[in-house]
């Protein structure tokens, strides 16, 4: 039994309830744990090294509690299926867990990963909208995700029709789209995506999920999976939007993670205007160029572009002064101590550490950031 399967038999011990996971794993941050850290806490596990049923009772829904474990023949036929997919399991206490997701009090447990699983880290965009966009819109989304791939960002998205698909189309012309999934590995959704699904993993994206195989997207998953898509991300930006629709949720998840939220204004006779109009009238970025977003996280931007533009004569410009650097202790420094002693918010304070780590002032170490 190996680390990988023991962590798919917890997903699917813990099947719709996947995002209780995170609050199960946090509860066992400091335990030890098995595999040389890529297993699970010791103290879930039985005698056989499977996740005990008894000791995840408390953490499981009264539905799920008396279904018995998977069958043994089925985890190993699920395991092998996933690894030759190149399907990862990313753990809440793995050191390479997302530093901006960790920071969630909801963040998820665990992730399954298809793809270049350092994205994870990577400075992000998150790009959502209608399902029912209007070319309009969908041309936005397209130009939009396009420039901003093509200044160093990551475009996240849903994978859905309409603005989510446009979006990964357009990063995937000028860069790397990351997509968060509402079903289990194994079940693309919605099917008609299944080639956009492939291009995104064979052009250096990935494919993201909380949910175990075999687990069909359902329509209380994607409110859950909206919260991924703007917790891994520095700022959510929405393109076409009813007044009752899942990028409402999405950018009001964003706000209260501390993302900047923009929104793109639209005809005053578009129904998918009104939710955009909300969202700026209640203090979100007003969108109409590219130079909106780029100005609001200008540092990394400038400093991607040097990076893009060096070679080995080339010196890069000194960067700007940073309040964060003076701050950092030596050894490793968690996200949330920083964010105690800068008093930035998490979103903000991510910006900076990617400028710093840019411009080789900082370095990513297991649990958090260290200086160079």
């Amino acid at each position: 039994m190996d680390g990988f399967t023991r962590r798919l038999a917890l997903s699917l011990a813990f099947d719709t309830a996947a995002p209780r996971l995170g609050p199960l794993l946090n509860a066992h941050r400091h335990d030890p744990v098995t595999d040389n850290g890529h297993g699970l806490p010791c103290p879930l596990l039985d005698d056989t090294g499977l996740p005990d049923p008894e000791r995840l009772k408390a953490w499981l829904p009264p539905a799920l509690r008396q279904r018995p474990p998977v069958a043994s023949a089925r985890l190993q036929a699920w395991a092998e299926q996933l690894r030759r997919e190149g399907w990862q399991l990313i753990a809440l206490t793995d050191p390479h867990y997302p530093p901006l997701l960790a920071a969630l009090p909801d963040a998820p447990g665990l992730l399954f990963v298809r793809g270049d699983a350092t994205l994870l880290d990577a400075p992000q965009l998150a790009m959502v909208g209608a399902r029912n966009a209007s070319p309009e819109g969908l041309g936005h989304a397209h130009r939009f995700a396009a420039a901003l791939a093509d200044k160093g960002f990551v475009i996240s998205s849903g994978l859905a029709l309409g603005i989510d698909a446009a979006a990964h189309e357009g990063a995937l012309t000028r860069g790397q789209t990351l997509a968060v999934m509402g079903g289990g590995p194994d079940r693309i959704y919605p099917p008609r995506h299944a080639s956009l699904a492939a291009r995104i993993v064979d052009q250096g994206g990935a494919l993201v999920t909380e949910y175990p195989p075999g687990m069909a997207p359902r329509k209380e998953h994607f409110p859950l999976r909206n919260r991924i898509i703007s917790g891994l991300s520095l700022g959510v930006i929405v393109v076409e939007a009813a007044l009752r629709s899942g990028s409402l949720i999405t950018a009001r998840l964003a706000a209260e993670q501390g993302r900047a939220v923009f929104a793109i204004p639209g005809a005053l006779n578009n129904p998918l205007s009104r939710g955009c109009h909300r969202l700026l009238r209640d203090g979100a970025h007003w969108l109409e160029s590219l130079e909106d977003v780029t100005a609001h996280f200008s540092d990394f931007t400038a400093l991607a572009a040097s990076l893009d533009n060096d070679s080995a004569q080339t010196v890069l410009p000194l960067p700007p002064a940073s309040g964060v650097l003076p701050l950092l202790h030596s050894g490793v420094n968690t996200l949330d101590e920083l964010a105690t002693r800068t008093g930035q918010s998490v979103a903000e304070l991510a910006a900076e550490l990617a400028r710093l780590e840019f411009s080789g002032q900082v370095r990513r170490v297991p649990g958090g950031y260290a200086r160079t």
